[in-house]
């Protein structure tokens, strides 16, 4: 069964590893929603989060790829239940004087913020699960949609656990 996983990476900062893990992906036709990079907190080492669509074999598959990468020290999936997963969203809304008040109904119910107001937009910004997001957007479709910029996956373990323990 296909699905939405969540991957979390630990790497070394060095030039080329961002390219070297991306380069993987695209050669091994991996679908991939999400890559975000980070710094991990631990000195010298990234954090790299993919949200990925496929099965369970192709879910370790990704991971026993990535751990062929020399420079990727730790490879995981993190569960939805035992992670916390977010996103931050900017949309901007085709919008005139007799929609404004629909439109800042909808996102209030998202509890986002608007940011800037256009003669004939409105800008949006939303932070949530990438799920809660994608209903955003779906929700505010039928107004017209002029642009969105979002920014990838950001995921944590639940509790004490942590990909960076050394």
């Amino acid at each position: 069964m296909e699905n939405k996983q969540i991957i979390s990476l630990l790497a070394h900062n060095h030039p080329g590893v961002l390219l070297r893990i991306t380069s993987l992906i695209s050669r091994r036709g991996f679908n991939i929603d999400s890559l975000t990079a980070s710094p991990s907190g631990i000195e010298g080492y990234s954090r790299l989060t993919v949200r990925m669509s496929g099965d369970d074999n192709e879910v370790e598959q990704f991971i026993n790829q990535m751990l062929k990468i020399v420079d990727v020290k730790k490879a995981e999936v993190l569960p939805e239940e035992t992670s916390v997963a977010m996103e931050l969203a900017l949309v901007k809304v085709r919008s005139d004087c007799g929609n404004k008040n629909d439109i800042i109904a909808v996102t209030s119910t998202y509890h986002a913020s608007l940011v800037n107001i256009g003669d004939n937009s409105l800008t949006f910004r939303a932070s949530g699960t990438p799920s809660q997001i994608d209903t955003l957007i779906e929700s505010l479709s039928p107004f017209g949609i002029i642009e969105m910029a979002r920014t990838g996956i950001a995921a944590l373990e639940n509790g004490d656990a942590s990909l960076t323990e050394q």
